[in-house]
């Protein structure tokens, strides 16, 4: 681990205070969203425990109204615990994931009753999309400024008079309250809340070891400066990201993708070159490196059988890729991050940053 991120966690460190992070889904639910959330507070208590041996900073339960599995958006189903398991917890953070069963629930008298019981127990509350609707049919929302998805602000407007909307922000931040304005954005806010608790340069070393959404560091209130003029296309090439995510390990290509989002491969190319600052080609070749190398460190597979688990064709290839892309072979890189003397690389070479398009 570098030197600047010790120091950083030794200023912010407080070993009696693990913080307890609840994510409440419901039917529908986006899985990126409660993956996303759990992988950032995940690595961040991995990072802390390497420093101080022992020391549990986060831990994630994952909830639902009445318990039991939950179908997520992609159909796969998630195990939670009911809500009135944890009535006696204090909570450092309760985050709602994005859905379309929020839809639902924020009319649900059982879970708004539930959620103002435990406002006073919870230091910080945050919103994925859909999300806002929960907490601010909760009452935590009036006259405080919050946003969601553009297609849903003027629905939010019209059943929550009192919330003050903010139509421009990406991410919101009053006091304790947190929202975002669109599905897939929980690794994100995840890692602003991590930011504020351990500090920017441990937040940093997080995403760096995470397949996440490329973080706003121009503005650091993560905030658009005009509105996008094409929310359609935009919402496309956001689509395809998130499909390339999602078929992974599949022999997928440029035109698969193009097709999945009903555009033709060179109209696709070019605007996916625009938004994000790579081709669809360097991008997918991106997340597989991300994929390989999570996995070098957290498995102990052989290097084939990672090379296929990650659409990649052979160890041989990935070799390859490695020495172009970080200068070590997988077998050295892998050898690096089991010894606690060595400073783990993160594509020196030519870093891989992969960008979930918003």
């Amino acid at each position: 681990m570098d030197i600047e991120c010790v120091k950083t966690l030794e200023v912010k460190n407080d070993s009696s205070a693990t913080k307890r992070i609840g994510i409440i889904v419901f039917e529908g639910v986006v899985l990126a969203d409660v993956v996303g959330a759990a992988d950032v507070f995940g690595i961040g208590d991995k990072l802390i425990s390497i420093v101080f041996p022992g020391t549990t900073r986060y831990e994630v339960s994952v909830m639902s109204i009445t318990g039991g599995m939950i179908m997520s958006s992609a159909s796969v189903q998630i195990m939670t615990s009911a809500l009135a398991t944890f009535n006696d917890t204090r909570f450092d953070t309760i985050l709602i994931a994005s859905g379309t069963g929020n839809f639902d629930a924020y009319r649900d008298p059982e879970l708004l009753s539930w959620l103002q019981k435990m406002r006073c127990n919870v230091r910080r509350i945050a919103a994925i999309c859909t999300g806002v609707f929960v907490i601010g049919a909760a009452g935590f929302l009036n006259n405080r400024r919050a946003t969601t998805h553009w297609a849903l602000l003027d629905k939010l407007a019209r059943e929550f008079p009192l919330i003050q909307i903010d139509r421009e922000a990406l991410i919101t931040e009053d006091g304790d309250i947190f929202t975002s304005c669109d599905v897939g954005m929980a690794a994100d806010l995840a890692l602003r809340l991590l930011e504020l608790d351990l500090g920017p340069t441990v937040a940093q070393r997080v995403a760096q070891s995470l397949v996440v959404c490329q973080r706003r560091r121009d503005n650091p209130h993560l905030e658009h400066t005009t509105r996008l003029s094409d929310p359609v296309k935009n919402c496309k090439i956001h689509k395809a990201s998130l499909w390339f995510v999602e078929h992974l390990a599949d022999p997928i290509s440029v035109v698969d993708a193009a097709n999945y989002v009903s555009m033709s491969e060179r109209n696709f190319v070019r605007q996916f070159k625009t938004k994000t600052g790579q081709t669809p080609h360097d991008f997918l070749l991106n997340l597989r490196l991300e994929a390989v190398r999570q996995q070098l460190i957290e498995t102990e597979l052989p290097v084939d059988k990672i090379a296929r688990r990650c659409g990649l064709f052979s160890g041989e290839h990935v070799a390859k890729l490695f020495r172009k892309h970080m200068g070590v072979s997988p077998t050295e890189y892998r050898s690096s991050v089991k010894s606690p003397d060595k400073v783990i690389p993160l594509f020196s070479n030519r870093e891989a940053k992969v960008a979930l398009v918003k």
